[in-house]
């Protein structure tokens, strides 16, 4: 594998700093993201001040050297754009990822 932890990180910081971007109603609750390998692959968690994009660092590297980041990382924050327009759902906060518990 010849895709580095920082070059695959850069694409995920890239990603969430174009979210926040274009997605300024969000902008009391931001995006961020965490890199972890609490869970295997990635996922979601909002919070009252934040939604975090969690991602295992190995995972990541494998999607950004296949060149599968858009169908399985971009993709995920759209889904979840979706999902909360679809739904009329507002997400509640669960886990917090800052204060150093699991969930």
């Amino acid at each position: 594998m010849t895709t580095t932890c920082k070059s695959a990180e850069d694409c995920v910081a890239t990603l969430i700093d174009e979210t926040n971007r274009t997605k300024v109603e969000d902008a009391v609750v931001p995006w961020c993201y965490k890199l972890t390998t609490q869970i295997h692959n990635i996922g979601i968690v909002v919070t009252e001040t934040s939604k975090t994009l969690l991602v295992n660092p190995a995972w990541l590297r494998f999607v950004v050297e296949s060149d599968d980041f858009e169908a399985c990382v971009a993709d995920e924050i759209v889904a979840w754009y979706l999902i909360q327009e679809l739904t009329g759902m507002e997400y509640r906060p669960s886990w917090d990822p800052h204060d150093g518990s699991d969930w």
